[in-house]
């Protein structure tokens, strides 16, 4: 399949908790022209259950929870029912450097997610930072540095006070503001809307408060919504029909000329690069 071939670095960016609704309702003027701009959707989905760490080794290993095995929120070594194939494995194979930028973690878990970054495949993993403003200083030197590959960043400001004070409450809205200037910033800083070489994914791993105000955890539509947003140099605006979280890893590999792993349960979401889809990754 035809793909970009410019694109040598994608910067991933997990919104955690982000409702496609807060973009309106607390004026997210940065998200809310990016979509505008290029590639997009307001209704894609994550992965049953719509929690943190099953949506994140998700994300990172391009099957479904049940299969990788990550159930619940909290950090320990999958159980898989199958041989997995981590992204950043797949393109350290083929070449390129992958690393990960996450807020602070608790002393106890750091060895632990340090080995877990090992064995996804990411060269540097760095437990820093209780914002996303400081999560993104923390990568700064990788952003500048780190032409080739795969940089992931994970913001957890909305989902935090979500838990606290409840999805669309007034503190919400006020992490929901401060995760929009951050992604601003990190536009800004990349130059990565004018740069054919960059590509910026910017999505929620779920949404939240669908059941019960101030968690994500079972079956509703808020809970499983999430906006998916793609900048680059070369792109246009375009609605991306029936996006999901799962799409988002063979898209990665493809972009940067790696074939997606057969076991990806996802699909190359070429048709925002207008690009013809062919049907799922099989």
């Amino acid at each position: 399949m035809e793909r970009p071939t410019e694109v040598s670095r994608v910067i991933l960016v997990v919104l955690d908790g982000l409702r496609p609704d807060a973009i309106d309702a607390f004026d997210l003027h940065h998200l809310r022209r990016l979509m505008r701009v290029g590639p997009s959707s307001h209704c894609a989905r994550t992965v049953s259950p719509s929690l943190t760490w099953p949506a994140l080794t998700s994300l990172l290993c391009g099957v479904a929870p049940a299969d990788h095995g990550i159930l619940a929120d909290s950090v320990h070594l999958p159980r898989p029912r199958m041989k997995l194939n981590p992204l950043p494995e797949r393109l350290r194979r083929a070449g390129y450097h992958c690393s990960a930028f996450i807020g602070e973690i608790p002393a106890l878990y750091r060895g632990i997610g340090s080995r877990i970054g090992r064995m996804l495949g990411f060269v540097e993993s760095r437990f820093s930072g209780t914002s996303a403003p400081e999560v993104l200083l923390a990568a700064q030197s990788a952003l500048r540095t780190q032409r080739r590959g795969l940089i992931f960043t994970h913001w957890a400001d909305a989902d935090r006070i979500g838990h606290e004070f409840g999805w669309m409450s007034p503190q919400y809205g006020d992490a929901a503001r401060r995760l929009d200037a951050t992604l601003g910033h990190l536009v800004c800083s990349t130059q990565c809307e004018s740069d054919p070489h960059t590509l910026l994914i910017a999505l929620a791993d779920h949404g939240g408060g669908g059941l019960v105000s101030n968690h994500h955890g079972g079956e509703h539509v808020l809970n499983a919504t999430i906006p998916l947003v793609f900048v680059g140099g070369a792109l246009q605006a375009r609605t991306i029909p029936a996006a999901t979280l799962l799409d988002v890893p063979a898209t990665i590999a493809w972009v940067l000329g790696v074939d997606p792993h057969p076991s990806y349960a996802g699909r190359v979401l070429s048709e925002a690069f207008g690009i013809e889809a062919r049907g799922a990754v099989a």
